[in-house]
């Protein structure tokens, strides 16, 4: 789903999406499979940049990295973006065009060579970015009982090099 960016007047514009919308079918499959989502978006421009604020919500089936069962995880991420249109730089330009957001009310910077914003790709790579690293339940004691409870034996300290337990038994006659 193209959007014309220079098209869009001074109040901006709002979108809304479900998984019942034509734009966006089959665009997240890959990552939350058959799952309701719902975004909102509003596309505003702000001189030559353009402010991208909004929230996507939905879930995703993972594996808990506590107990390893199937569970759904929550996806709530909430988007702050600048979009910058500029032209490609030349290759002997030293500019970084990427920096780490500490704070999350600050928006991130995204630059893009032409005016025609992919909304599809900005949107996937938004919810893909916002998967947990490591999921766990929802419910800690739930997490506990699903554990498996494995019984472990303390194994007996030994001290010093092993090999010599084979001597503690050899008498020596004199």
């Amino acid at each position: 789903m193209l959007i014309d960016l220079l098209a869009l007047d001074e109040n901006g514009k709002d979108f809304d999406f479900d998984q019942m919308s034509d734009e966006l079918s089959g665009a997240f499959t890959d990552l939350i499979g058959k799952t309701p989502f719902q975004i909102h978006l509003e596309i505003k421009p702000l001189g030559n940049t353009f402010l991208v604020q909004g929230s996507l919500k939905s879930q995703y089936p993972e594996v808990c990295s506590r107990c390893g069962f199937d569970i759904d995880v929550p996806l709530f991420n909430r988007i702050n973006e600048i979009v910058v249109v500029e032209k490609e730089r030349p290759r002997n330009t030293q500019v970084s065009q990427s920096r780490q957001n500490f704070d999350a009310a600050d928006p991130s910077v995204t630059y893009i060579n032409h005016p025609q914003f992919d909304l599809k790709e900005f949107l996937h790579e938004m919810m893909a970015a916002s998967f947990q690293l490591y999921p766990v339940c929802t419910d800690k004691n739930k997490c506990e009982e699903q554990r498996p409870k494995f019984i472990q034996e303390e194994a007996p300290v030994v001290k010093g090099h092993p090999g010599f337990e084979a001597l503690k038994n050899l008498k020596l006659n004199n």
